[in-house]
């Protein structure tokens, strides 16, 4: 068939509530594909590597699962949480890495740092570019109900100006 033939569809307009749940759905694959993929690869190492590995792609992935769950929820049907989500997610991520520190701390003399950093450095910064590119992708058309309508889901787009 030629290119002249094929008939485009546009895309059909998204909710917010659509964007972010795809985006949850990307930063949960990205975080733990990597989490899986450093650890795979700290076991072949083994010893110090793999217990570096362990603390590091676990917290990566506990970071991952924290930042999922937080894109994942519709902020639409919780209006007066919706602000309170954020700092819910950041509060998250800072007791994750106040745990990681007090529990790695006697444990750091039998685990490679850079075993520990790295994989944990990685996650992080491909989890916060995946949700970036995610949500602040230019093509993602989204709609929001008007004031008084219901969406499919129940939300009656009360937060929605």
């Amino acid at each position: 068939m030629s290119r002249a033939g094929r008939r485009l569809t546009p895309p059909r307009p998204r909710t917010h509530a659509e964007v972010f749940r795809a985006a949850a759905r990307r930063v949960l694959i990205v975080g733990l594909a990597l989490s899986a993929i450093a650890l795979a690869c700290a076991a072949v190492v083994g010893g110090g590597a793999w217990r570096g590995a362990v603390w590091g792609a676990g917290a990566g992935a506990l970071l991952t699962l924290i930042t999922a769950a937080s894109l994942a929820v519709d902020w639409d049907r919780f209006p007066l949480l919706a602000s309170g989500g954020v700092m819910l997610s950041f509060a998250g991520k800072i007791a994750v890495m106040v745990v990681l520190i007090v529990l790695a701390g006697p444990h750091r003399s039998t685990m490679s740092p850079i075993w520990f950093l790295a994989p944990l450095a990685v996650i992080l910064l491909a989890v916060a570019g995946t949700e970036i590119v995610a949500l602040a992708s230019g093509r993602a058309l989204t709609v929001q109900p008007r004031r008084g309508e219901r969406r499919e889901d129940g939300a009656d787009g009360s937060s929605v100006p």
